[in-house]
């Protein structure tokens, strides 16, 4: 999938048709009201023709002025605030996805007919077919389901209703159905009481913007000039009680939900039309909105690092003083529209695309595990193979701070292997888990990668500045991400990943590989023919030949198994997440789930950490169980590949029959399409199968492999289970 271009351009312009709108643009309004008229949302707002009038210039009048300005000058921005404000008006809390779609197919495609009957008479032929071909256009957008569905929970004022006009269509365009859920009380109380309301509900990212515009009544009095009055001392004391307000619902938040939350900062902009007096208001108050826009951004920054340092990185700041850097404070608080409910400033068109940013970093990047490069014009500008380069700085920080974030990288060139080298740069060839350096396709030289590492192509990102060599790695490979290297939205996106991925608590995933490769090596000089460095099968020790667990002896494996600590519960929910091929039941989870679990006496989570002559793997794999009145039911077992054929996940199901003894052990199985690899560990360690789980009820536990050095403590399991 690419990013690189947008699928609507500005429109054409046409001052025919421009004209023809805004000669009808009361009786177009008032017949646009028709498409909503039975919809009980609007349906008790207008009950005789003079409200229907007045809800016709409150809220329908605004589509004919942005389908106006649209084919007045072709800006795009208009089109989107068509397309957000539509969406908006199709908005129903209760709808689900499918439903919302079918809502929105009726309502734009009474629309269009309504536009084009009443319009389209007025034109010549070549008009008419302009404005239906960009009605089409607009209207699919709005009607097409996106491919990826966005769950977002926005906590703020009427911003959000400014920036998703500008976000959702561009955002649609790139597959992204945004699913959002709004609160919008500005009294405190009320405030938490909405998000109580809420709990339990999923969301991929919450935002909140605890003070843009007036969403806190108590902070805005500096937009106005009573506030403008105000000494210091009292500027002061507004600042203090926001403060306390804002982290008395993050406190809220994080305790309802599990999402990253993104926290806005405070630009404290004065929204103006441009009139004399307006600007002037504008200006006088400059001075207390600056003094106490200070306190709050110089306490924010420190408070959400605080907040982090509690649990783990999961509040993130939202900069709104970095606009200024593009636009001066009056041009960003112009409204570029202003009417009853519509009333969008330059400042939330300006902010969507660091949103749009933010829900592909996290949504669609941060799910990836590799990040595949070209060389040449990508991290460095030339050709290495013509002569000297100048290495891309900048573009190789972020990628390095990627690879320390536990981010896999790689290298995907059409080059001599001999020129290539890293003098001058911020990377290394030690920063890069494999090369393939070569003339041939990409394509196939992605897929070789993917195999080596034992990926699937979806979890990859390919990064070239050739806009050919990315249009055929996505029509061969169309689920590998690729990105523009010449772009800057490209390193803008991958360095917000780099800021907000948590960090790696699971070691150096690069060294790891790579020692992987060194194990290979090693079984495959003192065992020749051994099949185990690269199988992806389980087997049992007794199907082992000697030269095999010769071969595993000299690897000096080691094997700690523990009960799960609390500080290594982000661990377990991320190996859980990241596991398909030895994951027993295709488990997913979330950290709030775990904890839970870990702070049950009816479920018991134990880790096992793994190393070798090569060093340490970390930890290598999770089991979750719970005892109930039958036994022990094993809910959670997920093992990485990085351990594949060393009898480990024997050892872990071994010291599961020590933990209570005489009681039956229930396997819980779900088989996927990817975890082939486990579907043999249960009847080979005794179990057997009932129909609906595996069952350990008699037996002894299997001896742990010879070669392997296990440390538990038996003796505290049997005692936990006594208690």
């Amino acid at each position: 999938m690419k990013f690189s271009t947008r699928a609507l351009s500005g429109a054409p312009v046409s001052l025919a048709i421009c004209q023809a709108l805004r000669r009808q643009r009361e009786e177009l309004a008032f017949a646009l009201v028709g498409s909503v008229a039975d919809w009980d949302k609007y349906s008790g707002e207008f009950t005789d023709q003079h409200s229907r009038s007045e809800f016709a210039q409150r809220e329908t009048v605004a589509f004919v002025d942005y389908l106006a300005k649209y084919f007045e000058n072709g800006d795009a921005a208009y089109r989107n605030l068509y397309v957000g404000e539509k969406l908006k008006q199709c908005y129903a809390a209760s709808d689900n996805p499918d439903e919302a779609i079918a809502r929105r197919q009726r309502i734009i495609l009474y629309d269009r007919r309504t536009i084009l009957d009443m319009v389209g008479p007025r034109l010549g032929p070549a008009d008419r077919e302009l404005l239906a071909s960009e009605l089409d256009k607009i209207h699919n957008v709005i009607a097409t389901p996106g491919t990826r569905l966005c769950q977002v929970l926005l906590v703020g004022d009427c911003l959000f209703l400014d920036l998703l006009a500008f976000l959702i269509a561009p955002l649609m365009e790139l597959g992204f159905q945004l699913v959002p859920t709004f609160v919008t009380s500005k009294l405190l109380s009320a405030q938490h009481r909405e998000l109580h309301l809420l709990e339990g509900r999923q969301f991929d990212l919450i935002f909140y913007s605890p003070l843009t515009y007036a969403f806190h009544p108590e902070f805005s009095v500096v937009q106005s000039l009573k506030g403008a009055l105000k000494r210091p001392a009292q500027l002061k004391s507004i600042a203090e009680a926001a403060k306390r307000d804002i982290d008395s619902t993050l406190q809220v938040i994080e305790r309802l939900f599990e999402a990253p939350i993104f926290v806005h900062n405070s630009a404290n902009l004065r929204r103006h039309n441009g009139t004399l007096g307006e600007i002037a208001k504008t200006l006088a108050t400059h001075a207390a909105r600056s003094y106490t826009r200070h306190i709050i951004n110089r306490w924010l920054p420190n408070h959400l690092k605080q907040l982090n340092a509690k649990s783990h990185q999961h509040l993130f700041l939202v900069d709104e003083t970095a606009l200024f850097a593009k636009s001066s404070e009056l041009d960003l608080s112009a409204l570029i529209y202003s009417a009853d409910l519509q009333h969008p400033a330059r400042f939330g068109q300006l902010l969507a695309p660091v949103y749009e940013d933010i829900i592909i970093a996290q949504l669609l990047l941060g799910k990836k595990k590799l990040i595949i490069c070209d060389l040449d014009n990508t991290l460095w500008n030339g050709t290495i193979g013509d002569g000297a380069v100048q290495h891309y700085a900048d573009r190789q920080a972020i990628l390095l701070a990627l690879r320390r974030k536990g981010v896999l990288l790689a290298i995907c060139s059409k080059n001599d292997a001999k020129n290539v080298h890293w003098a001058g740069g911020m990377l290394s060839q030690h920063d890069f888990v494999t090369s393939q350096i070569n003339w041939e396709p990409k394509a196939g030289n992605i897929r070789l990668i993917a195999k080596h590492l034992n990926l699937k192509t979806k979890d990859i990102v390919f990064v070239d500045d050739r806009a050919d060599e990315r249009a055929l790695v996505s029509e061969i490979l169309p689920e590998v991400t690729t990105l523009d290297a010449e772009s800057p939205r490209t390193w803008q996106q991958l360095a917000l990943l780099a800021n907000t991925i948590g960090e790696n608590v699971e070691g150096d995933r690069t060294l790891a590989y790579k020692q992987k490769e060194e194990r290979e090596r090693f079984i495959a000089e003192i065992a020749p023919g051994s099949a185990l460095a690269t199988s992806l099968g389980v087997h049992p020790p007794s199907a082992r030949d000697r030269s095999e667990a010769d071969a595993l002896a000299k690897l000096s494996l080691q094997l700690e198994i523990r009960f799960a600590d609390r500080k290594e519960l982000k661990r377990v929910s991320e190996l859980i997440n990241r596991t398909n091929q030895f994951n027993m039941c295709g488990s997913r989870t979330t950290l709030r789930e775990v904890t839970r679990w870990h702070s049950s006496d009816s479920y018991a989570i134990w880790v096992a950490e793994a190393r070798d002559k090569f060093g340490s793997m970390g930890i290598i794999s999770a089991v979750v169980a719970e005892k109930t009145a039958r036994g022990v039911e094993i809910l959670v077992f997920v093992l990485s590949c990085r351990v594949f054929g060393y009898g480990m996940e024997n050892a872990l199901l071994n010291r599961i029959k020590i933990w209570r003894p005489g009681h039956a052990i229930f396997g819980h199985f779900k088989e996927t399409p990817h975890n082939q690899p486990c579907h043999r560990v249960y009847p080979e360690n005794g179990f057997t199968w009932d129909g609906r789980c595996w069952i350990f009820d008699k037996g002894d536990p299997i001896p742990d492999p010879a070669w392997l050095a296990v440390k538990s403590t038996a003796t505290q399991f049997a005692s936990l289970a006594e208690g």
